[in-house]
Parts: structure tokens; sequence; C-alpha cells
């Protein structure tokens, strides 16, 4: 399994007893990193139509088709080159761990819905496709690591990664394998695997893409997907205790929350503590109304 191979390789590492990095790993590692700064830094994209992003929700992809100004932070530009370095980490470790990468970064181009579409893989092992992802420790579990799987990757896809996937494969002729993962924070690795019987899937997959090219190709008239929540909560104590009550407050999807393009859709959309939160520390969320900051007999 290649997470036995990376996870052996690293704990020979920390302890001094794996085989040292090539010279070569070392130089494409070295290039990596400063084609990662010149890919954030200093390359200008222009919008088109990718396999990277085909699977994200179509009001996504028609606002950015339409220029629609996007919602950054400053250090946004810094997460992005992170996952770049990772990514190069992760190469380097695979290599050094004897994991045969047949292809590497390699350029693939499908003709659907009227155009060719183009991309770019991260690896190819064992005859099967895999992506590399960076992530956050929340998304590292839930998405990839242990309580995370493919399926449930599908369940709730909001950044396209089945589809991306699915899209590469095919341009390929070749399985889909699944994700390489990385954790940000604390460096662990996690494999997800996709099933091995994927023809349904896929087949989905090359549909629902092809529907969503025609869309932007077409100027399809731009509909707002996702409506915002009614907050609710159940009282502990009082008259209706037990009874599902509104707290008189919507929030948004979480599609939304994380949408460079929140402030087009959502403009009176305010970043709040979760009012039904019991804990010391509560998260925020993105309310679309506000109207209640505080919730007796929670």
């Amino acid at each position: 399994m290649l997470s036995t191979l990376i996870e052996n390789f690293l704990y020979d590492a920390i302890g001094g007893k794996s085989k040292p990095l090539s010279p070569e790993i070392i130089k494409e590692f070295k290039e990596s990193c400063g084609n990662a700064l010149e890919k954030q830094f200093n390359q200008q994209m222009d919008w088109r139509i990718r396999m990277s992003g085909l699977g994200k929700p179509l009001c996504q992809q028609q606002l950015d088709k339409k220029g629609i100004k996007k919602e950054f932070q400053y250090n946004t530009i810094i997460k992005f080159l992170m996952g770049d370095l990772l990514e190069a980490v992760a190469i380097a470790v695979m290599k050094g761990a004897g994991i045969e990468i047949e292809k590497l970064q390699e350029p693939v181009s499908l003709k659907i819905g009227g155009i060719e579409l183009k991309g770019t893989y991260d690896v190819k092992i064992n005859g099967r496709v895999w992506d590399i992802k960076s992530a956050s420790p929340a998304s590292f579990n839930s998405k990839f690591g242990e309580w995370g799987s493919y399926h449930k990757i599908k369940e709730n896809d909001s950044f396209g990664y089945i589809m991306q996937g699915h899209m590469y494969s095919e341009a390929d002729n070749s399985p889909f394998g699944g994700w390489i993962a990385i954790n940000k924070v604390t460096g662990e690795f996690a494999v997800c695997e996709a099933p091995e019987d994927q023809e349904e899937d896929r087949k989905d997959m090359l549909e629902q893409a092809n529907e969503t090219i025609k869309a932007l190709t077409s100027n399809q008239k731009f509909e707002k997907l996702f409506t915002d929540i009614e907050e609710t909560y159940i009282p502990k104590s009082g008259k209706q205790k037990g009874i599902r009550l509104p707290t008189g407050n919507t929030t948004l999807e979480t599609t939304c929350g994380y949408c460079e393009f929140r402030a087009h859709c959502w403009p009176k959309a305010v970043l709040h503590e979760k009012v039904t939160s019991k804990a010391k520390s509560k998260p925020l969320v993105w309310y679309n109304k506000l109207k209640n900051t505080e919730v007796k007999n929670i």
C-alpha cells in the first residue's frame, strides 16, 4: 500500500535509517519550489474552462467567467503557495519511499461538450491517476483521513474533487486512483482510494461535465443555486422544551460560506459566532440574517 510505504519511509528518515534522497530528487524538489513561486506570483491566469474546476457549482463558474470581483484575504496567495510546496514535498517523499511514479504533472485533453477540455494531473502510480491535496486538519480528517472516504467526499463535493479526478482519468484512459492528501498542520499523509468499480460514477461525471460546459459556452442565464438556511434550536427547559424552534436567523450554505463570490450573492452576510453553540470557543458562521445574537434555554 502507498500509505505503508510512505509511513515506513518517514519513520526511517526521522530515525536516521532511511536511504538518503538522491541528488535527482533534491534537484527536482528545488525546481518545483521555484515553479510554485513563479506560478503564484508571476503568472496571470485568464478564465477558461478547466478540468480542475469543472465540478464546482455552475453559479461560481458563471460569475468567474463574467469577471465578477472575487473576495480574497491578503494571505490567500500564501495558502495557494503552501499547497504547491506541499505537493512538491509529497512527490519527493514518495520517490524517497521507492514508489514508482509513472507520470508526473501530465498534460491531458478531452473532447467534450463541443470543446477540447485541457488539464494537468498530478501523478500516475500503478496505472492509476492520482490527485495530490493539501488539507486543513478538519478537511483532512473528514474527507481523506480516518473518517473520510471517496463516498464521504462525494456526499458534499462543493470543490468538484470527484469530477476532477474522473476527467483526468478519462483523458488519460486510465482508472482514477483517488487522492494522496497531506495535513497542512500535522504533516500526516492519507491515501484515500477511489473504488475499483467506478464506471457508473465516471459516466455520471461525463454527463454532468457535458451539461456544465454547454451552459458556460452558451452563456446560460445566471441563477444562484443555493438559498440561506433557517437556524433552529431545541430549548432544554420551559414550556417549549424539546420542540425545535427558529432563532429568527438564517445562515449560508457551507458552499456559499467558502465561495470567493460570497459578497456578490450575499451582500448583507456577516461572520459571527454561532448563536446556538454552547462551546466556550464558538465556531464562526456566515449569517445572511442575524436578528438575534443570543438564545436562551439552549
